[in-house]
């Protein structure tokens, strides 16, 4: 098996797992801390919440980067979005990057999804495939895809997939086995998810190449 087929079967278990598509109500809420080069700078959140073949998912992002007790850097960003039986039904997101707005809404129809997004005043319509994932990184169905919807700017991004195996990672205070996957093209990510499908550790490296690590908490 290659690497892409065995990251799609491998993030096919975990998505259902993770969505679910049974009669059953469910919550969860994955908060992380965010470090660059090992020291905070701010925190993220997930909320997932289950009900039958419907999904809804909040995502929460909280960044500020000081240098010598000044604000050098501020992000954040706040995005809802709507899952019905696996597939992406809508997604409105807010965004403050460091002072310039962008705004995205994107709308499952007519066999696409239409993203419309407004950034510093400007507009934009782009088009995805129906089946199309957002890189908000909590879905694990994101390792099987070459194509991504960047949640900031509606932005289509082509990416690789790397499979790198099950390592041991700090999560919830503790050591966990998670899955490592590399993201890279026009993403660099390295993303763990656990057994059970959730994103424990997130890494990339900023533009100044310092580390940012995403920690469950």
């Amino acid at each position: 098996m290659n690497t892409l087929s065995r990251s799609m079967a491998v993030a096919g278990a975990f998505f259902i797992s993770t969505i679910g598509f049974d009669a059953s109500a469910a919550t969860k809420t994955l908060k992380y801390d965010i470090l660059r080069d090992g020291s905070s700078i701010g925190t993220h959140a997930v909320s997932i919440d289950t009900n039958g073949p419907e999904t809804k998912v909040d995502v929460t992002t909280d960044i500020k980067v000081k240098v010598l007790f000044v604000t050098a850097y501020k992000f954040t960003h706040e995005s809802k979005e709507k899952w019905v039986n696996g597939k992406l039904v809508s997604l409105a997101s807010k965004t403050d990057d460091d002072g310039v707005p962008k705004t995205l809404n994107a709308t499952a129809e007519n066999g696409k999804i239409t993203l419309d997004s407004t950034m510093n005043g400007q507009n934009r319509r782009q088009f995805a495939a129906k089946s199309a994932i957002p890189a908000s990184l909590w879905n694990p169905e994101i390792v099987t895809q070459e194509m991504i919807v960047n949640t900031l700017d509606g932005q289509l991004m082509k990416v690789n997939i790397k499979d790198i195996g099950t390592e041991d990672v700090q999560a919830h205070g503790s050591t966990v086995a998670a899955h490592h996957y590399k993201i890279s093209g026009e993403l660099t990510r390295d993303l763990w998810y656990n057994s059970q499908g959730d994103l424990v550790r997130v890494s990339f490296p900023d533009k100044t190449k310092s580390e940012i690590v995403y920690a469950l908490n």
